[in-house]
């Protein structure tokens, strides 16, 4: 969601742990994305940084049952979800290059998948956009 006053979208994410929220966030992006694609790149690098935290936090707890299964993010953008799967880079994205490599890494690794989600499913978007009328 972008806000008209300063042109930044928000980014927000939801984890959760046997059906109770453990990590929650709604920020607002530090900087201007060029696209839709972008912005939601920002969000899915951002959660896979959470998610690679938690991730580490859960190794720590000597009760957790080893190995730890792939951590799902729920994306309701598969231009974005596209993107990060596709280890084709040009330079028409080199404004996320960094950002790209560090999900597909995440992706490789297998600290996290990227999971396509729609936007009525959406755990998360109720921090990132204004509530309808009708949801009020």
């Amino acid at each position: 969601m972008t806000s008209s006053s300063d042109n930044k979208s928000t980014s927000g994410w939801i984890f959760s742990l046997g059906g109770g929220a453990i990590s929650w966030a709604s920020k607002k992006q530090t900087c201007i994305s060029h696209s839709t694609m972008e912005s939601e790149f920002i969000v899915i690098t951002a959660a896979g940084k959470e998610a690679e935290w938690l991730r580490n936090m859960l190794f720590d707890i000597k009760l957790w049952p080893q190995p730890i299964s792939a951590i799902s993010l729920y994306c309701d953008s598969e231009a974005t979800m596209s993107r990060a799967y596709s280890n084709i880079y040009n330079g028409k994205s080199r404004h996320i290059s960094i950002r790209h490599g560090y999900i597909r890494e995440l992706i490789t690794n297998g600290v996290i998948t990227i999971v396509y989600v729609k936007s009525v499913n959406n755990l998360a978007d109720p921090l990132i956009k204004g509530l309808s009328r009708d949801m009020v």
